[in-house]
């Protein structure tokens, strides 16, 4: 089983590269899929997150109101710190038994879609990790038109994450997406063509010791975020 990383920062064009892999018949597994699963109303990450912030946080239905909590966690780098701390663990749980059920069903090819693949230490167990790059003025473009954000409001979520140079210094693969739709999909097919290629056999024999090794790093990972 090959896993492979996939990041980038806020509106770089991530969840559009996931689509495209998938349409290429990888299996991708997203971590903010996740995220937003496990903080659903009576879920496990919901209570540790309203354990954190109180009933302030919530709707009148009782679901999060991620517009308020998103304003808390990006003026203040420490409330930040404790909502990812929250959802950690939940998160890390769930991702594990996704990775698990893909090996059950002989997925040989899986990407995990996480956007603090770095900041996390996951890239020392997914490989390659692959960063879907655009320079800071068209993520603070794309945040205005698709959130309806002031410049000054965009700049901060792009600025409240690791700098994309950071992010492109440790990189094994980039995509670049300062263009248009049109070249973004040959990127990507010619990417899904590399690891297609690097997950075949004998590469696929090292499969129940590599997952079990990858589930031990997975699980020393989630103990250390609680």
């Amino acid at each position: 089983m090959r896993l492979v990383g996939l990041t980038g920062g806020i509106a770089s064009g991530k969840s559009t590269t996931s689509k495209l892999l998938r349409r290429e018949g990888i299996t991708v597994l997203d971590c903010d899929e996740i995220a937003h699963a496990v903080v659903r109303k009576g879920r496990w990450g919901w209570r540790r997150v309203v354990k954190e912030f109180g009933q302030e946080v919530l709707l009148p239905d009782g679901e999060l109101d991620r517009k308020k909590l998103g304003q808390i966690v990006f003026d203040d780098a420490s409330k930040r710190k404790v909502l990812n701390r929250a959802t950690h663990i939940p998160v890390y749980a769930e991702l594990l038994r996704q990775i698990l059920w893909s090996w059950l069903l002989c997925k040989w090819l899986v990407v995990v879609d996480m956007p603090l693949l770095f900041e996390t230490g996951s890239n020392k167990w997914l490989k390659p990790c692959v960063l879907v790059y655009t320079d800071q003025g068209t993520q603070v473009r794309r945040l205005i038109a698709r959130n309806q954000l002031t410049p000054e409001e965009a700049l901060k979520r792009v600025n409240a994450q690791m700098a994309m140079d950071d992010k492109l210094a440790r990189a094994d693969e980039v995509v670049d997406n300062n263009g248009g739709q049109e070249e973004l999909e040959k990127q990507v097919v010619a990417l899904a063509t590399r690891l297609k290629s690097g997950a075949q056999w004998p590469g696929l024999l090292w499969s129940p010791v590599t997952v079990g090794g990858v589930l031990l790093v997975l699980a020393a990972t989630l103990l250390r975020g609680g």
